[in-house]
């Protein structure tokens, strides 16, 4: 990249901080929760229609979505920002995705500049609700990703990192219905909805034992009665069951159905399963990307720590994203503590540090390295092929 890009860069985000810095903490102090984030919706499609966007709203049919798209001058690669905004209940941006949003929306608006010179096509997406339903995982079955060459987005973290993979994750709810009876008059009367959920529980024990090191199986009793002298007719259980990849996610609700349908077998119930949530599939970083746009960072004059094949103990949404099209999370570091104590995501102090100056600068200078990133897909098509080649391995899985 020409030095003369690089000065050109740092003065579109100059010009444009004060209305990014007003975006990340007006949603910051208007906490919204997913699928009704309306207010933060609003202010994002007015800032990008200011510059220019063509803006949408309830994209792919899910009102606090939208879609703001600029297109250069000249045809190029096709990029997409993707934002989002929801907040935690209780607890406000304890995930900081306040931050998120100013860096995907500030991202797209430098970006204009390029892909009218060197030629490309900026999409700026709304995706609301990570935290519960994963409005990308809708949009991803609706094919809304597959037109992008890459998808970028950064998520607030204590230090700055290269994109992070995160685990497959299915949610399931086991209900079990057996028949009610007096537990001391009759009792061979009654059906034991409740010894049914307990040996669910004990079969899923026994299958850990020959589970593979990366399979995660946590569960819940929701309901397992109303009286100790009444026989349950009804119980339910909630499971996560996440995994590094979706293919073993699979494999393993399997599993669970047949301890399920084991359990109910052998106390003469039945069972029901059902979706309680939405499912995320595991996210695979396109590293080459990933590597791109840190180098890009550190051109900056910062530090980015290397994170590789690396798997956060967390899902996300993005997973979805990344077999639709070469996708990438960096970490955006948020500065320390006053006192230097750690600090993770969904706390309070993760709520604190989401609209301090260190976290809007950081993000900031994000803006920059991810500008940077798409003037390096634009003018080298290298980049470009080495990406769609690591990502032909991801979707022929």
């Amino acid at each position: 990249m020409e030095q003369k890009d690089l000065n050109r860069v740092q003065e579109i985000v100059a010009e444009i901080a004060p209305d990014l810095k007003k975006l990340a903490l007006d949603i910051h102090a208007n906490p919204e929760l997913g699928n009704q984030e309306f207010k933060a919706c609003q202010w994002q499609v007015e800032l990008l229609k200011k510059y220019g966007f063509e803006t949408s709203v309830g994209f792919c049919d899910i009102p606090t979505s939208y879609k703001a798209v600029y297109k250069g001058k000249k045809p190029g690669p096709k990029i997409a920002m993707l934002a989002e905004y929801d907040a935690l209940p209780g607890l406000g941006h304890g995930c900081g995705h306040n931050l998120i949003a100013m860096i995907s929306v500030g991202s797209g608006i430098a970006m204009r500049e390029f892909a009218d010179e060197y030629g490309g096509e900026i999409h700026v997406i709304g995706t609301p609700a990570e935290e519960t339903a994963g409005a990308k995982v809708e949009m991803s079955a609706k094919g809304a990703f597959k037109e992008y060459d890459v998808a970028m987005m950064a998520h607030p973290f204590e230090e700055n990192g290269s994109s992070i993979n995160t685990l497959a994750m299915a949610c399931r709810r086991y209900e079990f219905y057996g028949r009610t009876a007096h537990a001391a008059a009759a009792p061979h009367e009654g059906l034991n909805a409740l010894d049914a959920v307990i040996n669910f529980f004990n079969l899923i024990n026994a299958l850990r034992q020959q589970t593979k090191p990366d399979a995660r199986l946590h569960g819940i009793i929701e309901k397992g009665g109303e009286a100790p002298n009444v026989i349950p007719d009804y119980t339910s259980a909630l499971f996560y069951i996440r995994a590094n990849k979706a293919a073993y996610v699979d494999e393993l609700m399997s599993k669970l159905e047949a301890c399920a349908n084991g359990a109910a077998l052998a106390t003469g119930t039945t069972v029901k399963i059902s979706e309680a949530e939405a499912d995320f599939k595991d996210t695979d970083s396109n590293l080459y990307l990933s590597e791109l746009a840190c180098r890009q960072y550190e051109k900056l004059g910062h530090s980015i720590t290397r994170h590789d094949r690396e798997i956060l103990p967390g899902s996300s949404d993005l997973g979805d994203v990344s077999y639709e099209c070469p996708s990438i999370q960096l970490m955006c570091g948020m500065g320390e503590m006053p006192d230097g104590s750690h600090y993770g995501a969904h706390t309070k102090e993760f709520v604190e540090r989401a609209c301090s100056e260190d976290a809007l600068n950081n993000g900031l200078e994000f803006v920059k390295a991810f500008t940077m990133t798409a003037i390096e897909l634009m003018t080298d098509p290298a980049h470009l092929k080495a990406i769609k080649e690591e990502f032909a391995k991801v979707a022929s899985k």
